[in-house]
């Protein structure tokens, strides 16, 4: 058997060295996507707590806003009965 002509060994070379550089970079590209999807979710996640934590706080800032309207309306309702209680004493 003869020796192969010189482009089919380095055709041969060429799918060898492609073959053995993908073995290397293709776990390696997967580890790194794999350590950015997680980083991206660790970031949502911490993302997601922000906007629940945001989001009760303002609910608590209404409901304070509304016991705050609401104990003004009863210090007036009171004022009002303690007006409508002296013109009645003075009748």
């Amino acid at each position: 058997m003869g020796t192969l002509p010189e482009t089919t060994v380095n055709l041969l070379l060429s799918g060898l060295m492609g073959a053995i550089s993908g073995l290397f970079t293709v776990p390696i590209n997967a580890y790194i996507l794999w350590m950015l999807k997680r980083d991206e979710l660790h970031y949502k996640h911490k993302l997601d707590v922000i906007a629940k934590e945001r989001e009760l706080f303002l609910e608590h800032r209404l409901e304070m806003k509304r016991k705050e309207q609401s104990e003004s309306e009863i210090a007036e309702l009171k004022t009002r009965v303690k007006r409508l209680e002296q013109r009645l004493g003075n009748v």
